[in-house]
C-alpha cells in the first residue's frame, strides 16, 4: 500500500463489506484482508516496505476506529445530513462519510481539510456523479460543528479517550 489515499480506499472497501454483510465484527474485517490481501496488491508473498507497513496500519486504524465509534460517527453524519437518513444513503457514500468523520472528529494529527479533500477524491473514484458534492456538503457541516460547538468537541474528546483506552487494552 503505497499511499494514505490507498489506505483510505482499503478502509472504504472493508467498511463497505461490513455494511453489506451487516456484520461489524473484527472477524468480518479480517475476512476482507484474508481474501483480498490489499496490503500487497493481492500477491501472496509480497515483501512490504516500511511505508507500506505504516499505510497498512493506518488503514486498519481507520477501520477499527470506525467500528469502535460507529454509533457516535453515525450520529454526527445524521445530524449533518439534511433530509437524508443514514439508511437512505448509498453504501459507498455512507462509508466514505464514516471514515472521514472518524478522522475529523477523532484523529487530531489530520487537518479537517485533508480529511474532507481525501473523502471527495475517493467519492469521485468510487461513488456516483453526485457523490463528491454530497460528501463535501455533509463533511463541511460536520467540520463546522466541530469548529464552533464546544459540546461536540467534548463528545469527540470523550470518544477519543475511549478510543485510546481500547487501543491500550488491545
Amino acid at each position: 500500500m503505497r499511499s494514505r489515499r490507498r489506505a483510505r480506499e482499503v478502509a472504504l472497501q472493508a467498511l463497505y463489506q461490513c455494511d453489506t454483510l451487516e456484520d461489524w465484527s473484527a472477524e468480518c474485517v479480517q475476512l476482507y484482508f484474508d481474501v483480498f490481501k490489499p496490503e500487497n496488491g493481492g500477491e501472496e508473498n509480497a515483501v512490504l516496505s516500511s511505508t507500506e507497513k505504516e499505510n497498512l496500519e493506518f488503514a486498519k486504524s481507520i477501520i477499527q476506529g470506525v467500528l469502535k465509534n460507529l454509533e457516535f460517527i453515525d450520529e454526527q453524519i445524521t445530524a449533518a445530513s439534511t433530509n437524508w437518513s443514514i439508511s437512505r444513503m448509498c453504501r459507498v457514500d455512507r462509508n466514505i462519510l464514516r471514515f472521514a468523520t472518524f478522522e475529523m472528529a477523532l484523529v487530531d494529527e489530520i487537518p479537517l481539510s485533508v480529511s474532507i479533500n481525501e473523502a471527495i477524491e475517493i467519492a469521485k473514484a468510487y461513488g456516483t456523479p453526485d457523490s463528491p458534492m454530497f460528501v463535501n456538503g455533509v463533511l463541511d457541516n460536520i467540520a463546522g460543528v466541530l469548529k464552533r460547538d464546544p459540546a461536540m468537541a467534548s463528545k469527540a474528546q470523550s470518544a477519543r479517550e475511549r478510543q485510546a483506552k481500547l487501543a491500550a487494552n488491545s
